[in-house]
This record gives structure tokens, C-alpha cells and sequence, in this order.
């Protein structure tokens, strides 16, 4: 769960269930899928399972998709995880920190991915993927001082 694979699903048209079908072929197996405008442009966002990472891009590569890999380790990419109680308002307290950092940052959240698979080292949690986008605000950009 400390990465996520954003995938355009364009064969001709855009078809998710055609995306997931390949990657079923392949038996790549899935932890979380979400994403935004799958079929209009936007990216099919999923998370394979523990030691699976290789075999789903090697998949996608195969397949000719275009597609981008984000690491939870790597703060510029947008991608935050969180380990939710699965209580009421556990989500809220996961967007609410996220939302918080986004403003420092100048991000905005993009999409939201919902697991289904739990760690051990977690028990109860459920994971939760929140990807937020740079947007151009005065936090965003440096200011260049006159000369």
C-alpha cells in the first residue's frame, strides 16, 4: 500500500473494464482501485497487493497503457496514505489533515481510493489513498523579488 499506479485506460475508446481485464489476465491482484473521468481522460488509479507491483506494470507495458507510478515516500508526488478507523468520522479526520498540509503545499485533492486490504501492523485500519495536484497559488510559487 505504499504505492499507487495511475493508468490512462485508452485502448480505443477508453475502457476500463478492458484495463482491469488485462491486468485479471496477468492475475495481477488488487488492493484498492479508484480514480477520476476514468472513460473521459482521466486515470484509473489502483494499488496491487504486496509483491505485485512488478507484475501489474510489467502488465501495463505489455499492453501498450500509459502509465505513471506514485510513492507515498515521495511527498512531491501528491500521494498521501492514511490508516483509518473504521469508526465513524475516521475518514473526515484523514481528509481533514490532508486537506490541512494541501495548504501549505498549494495542492487540492484530485481523487480518493478506499482499500480493502489491511496490514497486520494495523489491525482495524482501513488504508486510505488521497492524491492531490499542485495548483498555482501564491504558496505555489516563488516570489521573485525586484531587482
Amino acid at each position: 500500500m505504499h504505492l499507487q499506479v495511475r493508468a490512462t485506460p485508452a485502448a480505443s475508446p477508453p475502457d476500463v473494464e478492458l484495463l482491469l481485464r488485462r491486468l485479471t489476465a496477468e492475475t495481477v491482484d488488487l488492493a484498492a482501485v479508484g480514480g477520476s473521468n476514468v472513460e473521459f481522460g482521466g486515470e484509473l488509479a489502483f494499488v496491487p497487493k504486496d509483491g505485485q507491483e512488478d507484475k501489474a506494470t510489467a502488465a501495463l507495458v505489455k499492453y501498450g497503457y500509459k502509465f505513471r507510478v506514485l510513492l507515498v515516500d515521495h511527498p512531491d508526488d501528491g500521494l498521501a496514505l492514511c490508516w483509518v478507523d473504521d469508526v465513524a468520522g475516521g475518514l473526515h479526520a484523514c481528509l481533514a489533515k490532508v486537506a490541512e498540509e494541501n495548504l501549505q503545499k498549494g495542492r487540492i485533492i484530485r481523487d480518493i481510493l478506499i482499500g480493502t486490504e489491511r496490514d497486520d501492523k494495523q489491525p482495524g485500519k482501513i488504508p486510505v489513498h488521497i492524491y492531490s495536484e499542485q495548483v498555482r497559488t501564491s504558496n505555489s510559487v516563488q516570489q521573485v523579488q525586484p531587482a
